[in-house]
């Protein structure tokens, strides 16, 4: 199977909005998901290097009446996602493909909101060890609805890497990498 490897022109002010976003959101008291013993520990969130290796172009596969698929979480319970699409993706001259979800059942506010939670060789060493998400939407597939561009500088943490508040989606057997994804949100207790 043929794969896209063209990738999108880096936009490191894009990237670099993002993370100052992402690294506000945790420290606002308005915003942060954080309560106060927490804020005190807190060390603020940390990145990669930004690098374009980490900006691929994917095919994307839908996946027609996607199974709903229920995910443990890190609070031992269960949160549903239906199985939306593939992507398929190189990486390191390695084919990868990994699974895109949409919650289940789908509230209108997120209805063009999908999900796309995944480990690789960096969790827990220099990552999250419980995964990392990267968020994408209908609207990022194009217009030919078959390839769309993950930006995996843009990966975050799951609330549950700074708090224990939160019950977050453990990512699924099938979507863990056998490479090193050394981009976006990084880790250090």
């Amino acid at each position: 199977m043929s794969c896209l490897t063209t990738k999108k022109a880096i936009d490191v002010a894009a990237i670099q909005k993002y993370q100052t976003e992402l690294a506000t959101f945790y420290t606002d008291p308005k915003t942060t998901p954080l309560v106060d013993e927490e804020k005190t520990n807190f060390k603020g969130i940390t990145f990669f290097p930004i690098s374009e290796k980490y900006i691929v172009k994917a095919k994307f596969t839908p996946i027609k009446d996607g199974k709903v698929i229920p995910f443990p979480t890190s609070a031992k319970k269960i949160k549903n996602y239906k199985e939306y699409g593939t992507v398929t993706f190189m990486l390191d001259n390695v084919e990868q493909t990994l699974t895109v979800y949409q919650s289940s059942p789908i509230m209108e506010k997120y209805a063009d909101s999908l999900f796309l939670p995944f480990m690789d060789e960096t969790n827990g060493v220099t990552s999250y060890g419980g995964g990392r998400y990267l968020d994408l939407t209908t609207k990022d597939l194009g217009t030919a609805a078959n390839e769309i561009t993950l930006d995996f500088n843009q990966v975050y943490n799951p609330y549950c890497a700074y708090s224990k508040h939160y019950n977050c989606p453990i990512p699924p057997a099938n979507n863990v990498l056998d490479v090193e994804i050394n981009a976006g949100v990084s880790y250090h207790k």
